[in-house]
């Protein structure tokens, strides 16, 4: 028989085989699904680029498969609408998701939180004393004076600020705060038994109203920041776990606007109407001063709304904020909230540090929930102990960290149950919006986003 004879045959051959591999492979899949506790699937929404969560949900599959021998199937749908879906029909049993979305498939589906995602802020220990005649200079000063130490300091900047006071300042005497701000207030005003306020620490705008106990009272006591220094600043840092995110409320240093009230009959600039910390917390915190705003607009997204208050096209303005990570502070960005998204477009820290003293922020809203991870309902207690256990060893590694950092921005989680929700739903009652409504908005979003890419494909 002649070559050329073979090849029709050997051609036939390999279709045949692989057809049997691929009948092999649904078989087994059916098989392990028909099982119910061998097979997760897990998806991820579409809020970083697509690739980047692909490839790492690929590496987090692998990973649980030869540590665990669970088969973890990782997908990005095109839409937070397709993830509340899928928990809803069984199509998905795990969904990382933000709360609004979670709210929705809660509420609709049963879907029940099981982990929240934690981030991380780097903060010091320092000590704040007046700036007057007398007045101690160092920590070497405070020897057999009194020190105010807030009962709310995390124990490893404790541990920190303990440790030095005793060794450099002998015979110290450790005088109770209720938490930063009330230190700060003690120093000035009893400085005849409290000679220095300890407070936790962030990087900061030179002119926010956060970061440090100094600051925060800067707000409530004008000229606080002018009549006190930092004296002492731990060289160690401490990393802190957060589940929350805030909103928050900027203005230019220069604008006269030291309090919200200041804002009363002024332009502000919202991020969007549908934006929880650049809209409906910054909202609900103006109302709860008894704001009543001049012209109001939506700029448009939070890097627009810090712009348009340098710009002084806006007195004031909300938008995002968190306290900096150790990447931000590496990068040299000094701040983690929205005003970083104009800092990192900056090539000289000379403009970086302008900006900065051009742009404050005054206050902080209440609290807003971190990304959560969900389960449909009925989802087996056993498989999901299982898949939490290897999750966890997963974080461990290297490889963990740098995927889960770049998913969703976070370096831990925590153990959550749906009361992590209350105070998020009563937000949204208040403001008169719902989680159905910001959904829309987000889905509206990601549309643009799309066909922002295509058209510049």
């Amino acid at each position: 028989m002649s070559k050329s004879n073979w090849a029709p045959r050997i051609g036939w051959t390999l279709v045949c085989l692989v057809f049997v591999a691929f009948v092999w492979g649904m078989n087994r899949r059916a098989d392990l699904e028909a099982k119910g506790d061998d097979v997760i699937r897990m998806l991820f929404v579409p809020s970083v680029e697509q690739g980047t969560l692909v490839q790492r949900g690929d590496e987090l599959a692998r990973f649980i498969r030869e540590d665990s021998g669970l088969v973890l199937r990782s997908e990005v749908p095109t839409s937070y609408a397709a993830v509340i879906q899928a928990l809803g029909t069984e199509q998905a049993d795990v969904a990382w998701m933000p709360v609004f979305a979670y709210d929705i498939a809660h509420s609709k589906y049963g879907a029940e939180a099981k982990l929240q995602v934690v981030r991380s802020a780097e903060r010091q220990a320092a000590l704040i004393a007046r700036i007057m005649p007398g007045d101690p200079q160092t920590i070497e000063d405070l020897a057999g004076l009194g020190v105010a130490v807030p009962r709310d300091l995390i124990p490893p900047l404790r541990e920190l600020l303990i440790e030095s006071l005793d060794s450099r300042a002998p015979g110290w005497i450790e005088v109770p705060a209720e938490d930063d701000k009330d230190a700060v207030r003690q120093a000035l005003e009893n400085p005849s038994e409290v000679a220095a306020a300890a407070s936790s620490f962030v990087h900061s705008g030179p002119f926010d109203m956060v970061g440090d106990g100094r600051k925060q009272l800067e707000y409530d006591r004008p000229g606080t920041l002018d009549t006190t220094q930092v004296i002492h600043l731990s060289e160690e840092s401490v990393s802190e776990r957060a589940s929350v995110y805030y909103g928050c409320v900027y203005t230019r240093t220069d604008s006269g606007a030291r309090r919200l009230e200041d804002f009363t009959g002024r332009t502000f600039a919202f991020s969007d109407e549908t934006s929880v910390s650049g809209h409906i917390f910054p909202r609900m915190l103006l109302d709860k001063f008894g704001v009543s705003l001049g012209r109001v607009y939506y700029a448009g997204g939070h890097p627009n709304v810090v712009q348009a208050v340098w710009d002084g096209k806006s007195v004031g303005g909300s938008a995002f904020y968190s306290p900096p990570s150790a990447t931000q502070l590496g990068e040299g960005l000094y701040v983690g909230d929205a005003r970083y998204l104009l800092l990192k477009r900056m090539d000289t820290d000379e403009r970086r540090r302008q900006f900065l003293e051009d742009v404050r922020v005054l206050k902080l809203t209440d609290p807003i929930p971190n990304d959560l991870c969900a389960v449909r309902r009925g989802f087996p207690e056993k498989t999901w102990q299982k898949f939490l256990a290897s999750f966890d060893r997963f974080l461990e590694t290297p490889q963990g960290k740098e995927a889960f950092a770049d998913i969703l921005a976070g370096v831990a989680v925590t153990r959550t149950d749906d009361s992590v929700m209350d105070g998020f739903r009563a937000a949204l009652e208040a403001s008169g919006m719902s989680a159905d409504t910001l959904l829309e908005s987000e889905e509206q979003k990601l549309e643009r986003k799309r066909q922002a890419e295509e058209g510049g494909s």
